[in-house]
């Protein structure tokens, strides 16, 4: 036994041997037997590196070796004895148990021992008493399956190979050296149990490790589908071979909902319901093990059938087509199935859209329409069927065959017998806008009660027989117009008549007026009811007729009316005569006709007019007015005694008759006035004349008035005065009527006034310059109004009786000796003396001011001088009043003033008697009364002793509200008021009293106020960011307002502020400041204040500003804001998704916050808010709605697309959302499209262009949006639609042209086939290809393929080659079989080739003929050309016999021909006649892959042939007996004969009998 610790070391030890030993075995089984190899071998080599790598690792198994054995031979052992020496040299370090014999212990080298010359080693045993057992194989596991076969890999283990067993019921095994091994063989679907063993190199097998597994089950096979219906699908299947615990069965219905379900069951069919109707499903079945191990799915597609279309429905109805819509409401559809049916025949078509419109329908018959929907694979939905007519066709021949002002008759004819009814509307238009309409069977119809003149439209209409209208048919005519009425001239001039006229009935384009003299006739058009007929004769008689014409030129019936012009103008009209009532006149007869003069005169005073009519030239006209201008006008009037010329007006005046009344109204010193009357009748001015008779001159004057001022005379001159009138011309002029008149004598002067009293005045004067008699004396006064006069002949008077004070006006004038004419007064004004004044007294006396009042005196006075003066200054004063009272001021306070007033008059210096009396002033006030002291209820007062002298003060005090008033005297200039009430305003007032205890002098009083009480309950009600609200109870007592104070710590800054209410607003503070308030009652001065009250509050914190979301995502959204103004301590985030729930609050110091853990597309609203300091005082809240981000769509895929449209599908996002976005690019520009559905079909795209589509989800606020999925996707290629396709000739190849299709492509694969045969690069607008090495005249299929970034578009058609020259037969054979003549002419013979000569390799062989030639061997086109009449008029050798339709058919290998037959071949010029028969013939073969015939010949231009060689054919027959030569003149002349028969038959024949030789037209 080994100690324990070195157990490792044995054990790797040990397994190293056994390696080294295993390779020295291999190595001795390479060596050769005759020893001769001194060289180890590669092997050995390889194996002993092997072996001491082995060494070196150290890692083998800790299961216990016990024992090894070596074995070498000798001629291993000198090979390896560096190994063996390395192994026995390992071995030392074990326990061993060796059995040798003493001579070979010795021999061994061992300690002691003596080396035995030998020359061959002897071999060394070591032997072990037990066998190693190989470790348990670790981590057996299978790394793939099929359905027959398994692979298993496990570790390494310490055997040298390994055993597999496996086992279904059978055993099977097999060995291998790997650690890995499959097993094949194996049934499908059955449980299989695998065991692994280690085996060492004895054979030795360690513990077997296990594992099962079941192989795949087998595909399942013949899966098919039958019963389908809109909802369900029934499979059955197979199993062929192997086994299976169930068949899971799994359908998807692919791009349309993107769903996958499925089912478990153990039997082979299955019937799936819960389908979608029309829709394409792969069902794939697949086996499945009893450990749920799978097969590979078997899958086969499906479509349900299509759900019945619903809401059919048919529109845009026409005579020959209808639109027919329906919805498909379950489901999907490839296409639509439309059948429509009259009854008697029926149409089928189809449509991929859900409308269709139909055509090519009767007119006005009933059809039925049933629509079926069509899955992709045909499988057709249940019909649903509708019905409708068509519209009736349009009627014809629409026409009016009568009409008059209210009626209009229409005819018709009926375009087809397919309508029920007629439906005839009518309509005015514009003229009242009404529309009629009436039904009715009938081609014709007669509508009644229209408007005269108007434009009417008249539609007919065929309907169907359920109501079913026609395209309507149209006619306008217009309504004959009415009568026109009311129809007058006016305004008739010499050469115009103005028409008037009324339409009372309908209405009219325009009006035709027509007018004739008897003579000549005039019309004229017009669109008014008037009209001015001009270019008239004088006094014609004209007939006018009016007729209204509607717009299209119908007229209705005239109206007439007769009128004359009116004559010329009367020449060359005079006045003849004038007198004061009478004026004759005169004139010359007008041009032109006129029965008689109408004469009328009118004057513009009495406004009346007068007439006369006269046949004379001449009238006087009497009767007049005197001096009146007259207006005389004379006019010409028609025969009709009516129609009156324009007259010839003049005006001329009668003359004036004498003024009446003439006075003298005026006379002075040099002026004389005169007046007058007018005179009867009329006049223009005055004519006035005076002299005098001293200086002899006379002087003339004119006025309109009837009076005159004659100025510059002498005074006291008599004078002669005449006045007479004069008309308005200035020229005829009255009788004057004259008067004598004087003027006045000069003024007196020096007027005086000598002596004035308060009755009396006493004047005197000096005589005037020239003569007076005497004086006239005259006196009055403005107050009484009374005036006195006197006469004297002194130059004095005395007035007596006067009243005192007034002014009187005293005029003196001097009187002429006639005792009328009176000078020229002098006046003046004089007062009288005033009488004294009455009840003079004092009514105020002041300091400095006495006021006096007195009545006035009797009598009058102007003003009064008041007088006063006292005994200490002995000053005395005066002054001036109006008024009954006076205010005497500046006097010295306390003194006696003696005082006197007297009445002065009006002219500041007749002055009365005065009246006098004494007064005092009163003293002077106190000075500087002031509060000294103010309490609740006490007020001191102190004021400094007036100036001058007092003996005692009165105090005075009273308050606004008990209304109680309070006095007291004192000595003092001091007085304490107690007892008075807080708050309240008294008056105070001090007076000086003076010494007689009577005289009080002005008191001076002032306000104080008593201080108020305390407020008391002083609180805050309401704080807000800016102001503060606090409320109180007013105080004990009174006060009229408050005093409130507020300031802050922070500012340092205090406020005031008063208010009437118990409560106040301070304002403007600043936010989220601690505010300390203080309240006083003040009184009503504003300054008596009582104790405060203090308060502290802080205002609430302003709002945030500025609040965004400057990062949203799915499930969060990152909100910053401005700091409010003013002061805060932190912030409070409120988050929920309405105003009324609070979802979560945060509170932060930062002007950010993230929101997170939210849902995806969902409506937040975030409040933010500041708080105070106090941390409860709050700040308004400022709201802001987000919405997180929809989250990101989920497998984006495209269902289908075509080459417009693509259909997406995805899978909804997480969370919410309202909508999703499709945007597209299409090249130029992003486009977009919304859907509520998880899929969307994009139309209108671009074929083959390819479009990176991007899908995102948007939030119910139509503007966050998610992240866009992007998909980039290829539109199909548009197929080929207009293409040509030419085989051309000549050539066997294929021309293709065609259009570029719409879109976008690749280039194109032109295909044969289904062989690619060319490809195409992108062509602008035509593309061409040419396909070459084809064989002529021969269909092919070709496809178009246009390619593209997508599926290609592919157009099938099928082209056919043209044909060229049929080939030349390599070897040409014509074979004789039957030859007939008669002497030397009429040869017939038949011939006879192979058909095969008929090559159709360059196209079908269409005809041949038989080219002879009697002397030549050359082949020319022009002999085709050539017939047998040419021929024997030797303009050629060679011609064209026989030319036939090739009717070959398979069966026929020969053909055979006969020439000479006669024959002439219809519609050519060719005759197959006899041969020669002493001619050598040589025939040719023509072949004709295309035949044309132009003008009876072969046009070789346009057919297509080949020509054999000439081979010869017939050899001259043999020359008859002389004899013969007897009859030949005969026979000559009996074959011309036959010739022309023959001749004249055929030509008969060929215009009776069809060619057998088609004519082609050139292709």
């Amino acid at each position: 036994m080994v100690h324990h610790s070195s157990r490792r070391t044995i054990q790797v030890t040990f397994l190293s041997l056994c390696v080294f030993f295993q390779n020295l075995s291999s190595l001795s089984a390479q060596q050769p037997n005759d020893g001769n190899s001194s060289t180890p071998s590669s092997a050995t080599t390889a194996s002993v590196n092997q072996t001491s790598s082995v060494f070196s690792t150290g890692t083998v198994s800790t299961n216990p070796v016990t024992s090894v054995t070596l074995n070498t031979n000798s001629k291993a052992a000198s090979q390896t004895s560096s190994v063996a020496t390395a192994a026995t040299s390992a071995l030392t370090t074990t326990s061993v148990t060796s059995s040798t014999s003493s001579s070979s212990a010795k021999g061994s080298g061992g300690p002691g021992g003596t080396s035995t010359p030998s020359a061959t080693v002897a071999p060394t045993v070591i032997s072990s008493t037990r066998k190693t057992i190989p470790d348990i194989v670790t981590n057996l596991s299978i790394s793939n399956k099929t359905t027959s076969s398994v692979s298993l890999n496990w570790n390494l283990s310490n055997g040298i190979s390994y055993k597999i067993q496996w086992t279904d019921g059978y055993s099977n095994r097999s060995n291998t050296s790997n650690t890995c091994y499959t097993v094949t063989g194996l049934t499908p679907g059955v449980n299989y149990t695998f065991s692994v063993t280690a085996v060492a190199a004895d054979g030795t097998e360690g513990a077997p490790t296990s594992i099962s597994a079941f192989t795949f089950p087998d595909i399942v096979t013949n899966l098919s589908t039958s019963d389908k219906t809109t909802s369900s699908v029934s499979l059955k299947w197979n199993l062929s071979n192997g086994i299976s615990s169930y068949y899971k069965i799994q359908w998807t219905d692919g791009s349309y909902s993107n769903s996958t379900n499925s089912s478990n069951i153990s039997n082979t069919s299955y019937t799936v319901t819960g389908l979608t109707p029309g829709v394409n499903y792969t069902f794939s079945v697949t086996a499945v093990a009893a450990d749920g191990t799978e097969g590979a799915p078997t899958s086969i597609s499906a479509f349900t059938n299509p759900y019945v279309v619903a809401n059919l429905s048919v529109s845009n109805k026409m005579n020959s087509s209808l639109s027919v819509y329906w919805n498909l409401s379950n489901g999907n559809s490839s296409y639509y199935k439309i059948m429509w049916s009259d009854g008697s025949y029926s149409k089928v078509n189809t449509t991929s859209n859900t409308c269709y419109t139909v055509t090519g329908l009767t007119p006005g018959v009933n059809y039925t329409f049933s629509v079926t929907a069509v899955a992709a694979d045909g499988t057709e939905g249940a019909p649903t069927s509708i019905s409708a007519f068509t519209k009736p066709n349009v009627i014809s021949s629409l026409t009016v065959s009568g009409r008059s002002i209210s009626y209009v008759s229409l005819k018709w004819n009926s375009s087809n017998e397919n309508s029920s009814y007629y439906k005839i509307q009518w309509t005015d238009g514009s003229y009242s806008n009404n529309t009629n309409s009436s039904n009715i069977s009938n081609t014709s119809y007669t509508v009644t009660g229209l408007t005269p003149g108007v434009n009417y439209t008249f539609s007919v209409t065929a309907v169907a027989a359920d109501g079913t209208e026609g395209a309507p048919t149209s006619i306008s005519r217009f309504t004959n117009p009415d009568v026109v009425t009311s129809l007058t001239a006016s305004d008739i001039n010499i050469s115009s008549v103005f028409l008037n006229w009324n339409l009372s009935n309908g209405i009219s384009s325009y009006y035709k007026i027509q007018w004739t003299d008897g003579i000549y006739s005039n019309s004229r058009n017009i669109s008014n009811t008037s009209y001015t007929v001009t270019g008239l004769t004088p006094g014609v008689n004209y007939t006018f007729s009016v007729t209204a014409v509607a717009a299209d030129g119908t007229e209705g019936a005239p109206t007439s009316i007769s009128a004359f012009t009116k004559p010329e103008v009367i020449r060359n009209l005079i006045l003849t005569e004038n007198q004061t009532t009478l004026l004759n006149i005169n004139w010359t007869e007008p041009v032109g006709n006129s029965s008689f003069f109408n004469v009328h005169w009118s004057n513009d005073i009495s406004k009346v007019s007068s007439n006369a009519t006269t046949k004379d030239t001449l009238f006087n006209i009497t009767g007049l007015t005197p001096g009146v201008k007259y207006n005389l006008c004379v006019s010409a009037v028609a025969a009709d005694n009516v129609t009156e010329g324009q007259p010839v007006c003049f005006k001329a005046y009668t003359k004036p008759e004498v003024i009446r009344n003439l006075t003298l109204t005026e006379n002075q010193t040099t002026l004389l006035n005169i007046n007058w009357t007018e005179p009867v009748g009329n006049s223009s001015f005055f004519n006035v004349h005076w002299s005098n008779d001293i200086s002899k001159v006379s002087s003339n004057a004119t006025t309109k008035d009837t009076f005159f001022n004659i100025t510059g005379l002498t005074p006291g001159v008599k004078y002669n005065l005449c006045v007479s009138a004069v008309a308005a011309d200035n020229v005829t002029e009255g009788q004057p009527v004259c008067f004598k008149a004087y003027t006045k004598p000069e003024v007196i002067r020096n007027l005086t006034l000598t002596e004035n009293q308060t009755t009396l005045l006493n004047i005197n004067w000096t005589e005037p310059v020239g003569n007076s008699s005497f004086f006239n004396v005259h006196w009055s006064n403005d107050i009484s109004k009374v005036s006195s006069n006197a006469t004297t002949k002194d130059t004095f008077f005395n007035i007596t009786g006067l009243t005192p004070g007034v002014k009187y006006n005293l005029c003196v004038s001097a009187v002429a000796a006639d005792n009328v004419t009176e000078g020229q007064p002098v006046c003046f004004k004089a007062y009288t003396k005033p009488e004294v004044i009455r009840n003079l007294t004092l009514t105020e006396n002041q300091t400095t001011l006495l006021n006096i009042n007195w009545t006035e005196p009797v009598g009058n006075s102007s003003f009064f001088n008041v007088h006063w003066s006292n005994d200490i200054s002995k000053v005395s004063s005066n002054a001036t009043t109006k008024d009954t009272f006076f205010n005497i001021t500046g006097l010295t306070p306390g003194v006696k003033y003696n005082l006197c007033v007297s009445a002065v008059a009006a002219d500041n210096v007749t002055e009365g008697q005065p009246v006098c009396f004494k007064a005092y002033t009163k003293p002077e006030v106190i000075r500087n009364l002031t509060l000294t002291e103010n309490q609740t209820t006490l007020l001191n007062i102190n004021w400094t002793e007036p100036v001058g002298n007092s003996s005692f003060f009165n105090v005075h005090w009273s308050n606004d509200i008990s209304k109680v008033s309070s006095n007291a005297t004192t000595k003092d200039t001091f007085f304490n008021i107690t007892g008075l009430t807080p708050g309240v305003k008294y008056n105070l007032c001090v007076s000086a009293v003076a010494a007689d205890n009577v005289t009080e002098g002005q008191p001076v009083c002032f306000k104080a106020y008593t201080k108020p009480e305390v407020i008391r309950n002083l609180t805050l009600t309401e704080k807000q960011t800016t102001s503060l609200n606090i409320n109180w109870t007013e105080p004990v007592a009174n006060s009229s307002f408050f005093n409130v104070h507020w300031s802050n710590d922070t500012s340092k800054v205090s406020s005031n502020a008063t208010t009437k209410d118990t409560f106040f607003n301070i304002t403007g503070l600043t936010p989220g400041v601690k505010y300390n308030m203080q309240v006083s009652a003040l009184a009503a001065d504003n300054v008596t204040e009582g104790r405060s009250v203090g308060l502290s509050a802080y205002t609430k914190p302003d709002v945030i500003r500025n609040i965004r979301a400057s990062e949203i995502t799915i499930s969060s959204v990152f909100l910053n804001w401005s700091e409010p103004e003013g002061i805060l301590s932190f912030f409070r985030v409120h988050c929920s998704t309405d105003l009324n729930s609070v979802i979560s609050n945060y509170s932060t110091n930062a002007r950010f916050f993230n929101i997170t853990g939210l849902i995806p597309g969902k409506r937040y609203i975030f409040l933010v808010s500041a708080f105070a300091a106090d941390n409860s005082t709050e700040g308004q809240s400022v709201d802001l709605s987000s919405y997180t981000k929809p989250d990101i769509i989920k497998n984006l895929r495209s269902l289908e697309i075509t080459s417009s449209s693509v259909i997406l599908n995805w899978t909804n996002p997480e969370g919410e959302k309202l909508f999703f976005r499709v945007r597209w690019t299409n090249g130029s520009g992003m486009l977009n499209k919304t859907t509520i559905a998880a899929s969307a079909n994009i139309t209108d795209l671009t074929p083959g262009f390819n479009y990176s589509f991007q899908v995102s989800a948007v939030a119910a606020d139509n503007e966050t949006e998610g992240k866009s999925v992007d998909l980039s996707l290829c539109t199909n290629a548009s197929p080929v639609h207009d293409y040509d396709c030419q085989g051309p000739n000549h050539t066997a190849l294929l021309n293709l042209t065609w259009t570029t299709p719409l879109g976008s492509n690749q280039g194109f694969n032109i295909t044969l086939n289904g062989a690619t045969q060319n490809s195409v690069q992108s062509c602008a607008n035509v593309c061409n290809s040419n396909i070459q090495g084809l064989q002529y005249s021969k269909n092919y299929n070709l496809s178009i393929v246009t390619l593209g970034c997508g599926q290609s578009g592919i157009l099938n058609l099928m082209c056919k080659t043209g044909f060229t020259h049929p080939p030349v037969p390599p070897s040409f054979n014509i074979t004789v079989i039957k030859d007939s003549h008669e002497g030397d002419t009429d040869r017939k013979v038949t011939i006879k080739f192979v058909s095969s000569i008929l090559n159709s390799s360059n196209g079908p062989i269409e005809a041949y003929g038989v080219l002879l030639s009697t002397d030549t061997d050359n082949n020319s086109l022009s002999f085709l050309t050539k017939n047998y009449s040419d021929w024997r008029e030797d303009e050629t050798t060679p011609y064209l016999t026989v030319l036939k339709i090739n009717e070959l058919t398979r069966s026929s290998e020969n053909i055979e021909i006969e020439i000479g037959d006669t024959s002439r071949i219809n519609g050519t010029s060719y005759i197959n006649s006899p041969l020669d028969a002493q001619k050598k013939y040589k025939a040719a073969l023509v072949i004709f892959t295309y035949l044309h015939i132009t003008g009876g010949l072969v046009d070789i231009s346009y057919s297509f042939f080949s020509i054999t060689p000439f081979v010869t054919l017939l050899d001259p027959v043999s020359k008859p007996p002389q004899i013969l030569w007897l009859i030949l003149p005969i026979t000559i002349l009996v074959i011309i004969i036959v010739i022309i028969l023959i001749f004249l038959i055929n030509k008969r024949r060929s215009k009776k009998t069809e060619t057998e030789i088609p004519v082609n037209v050139l292709r």
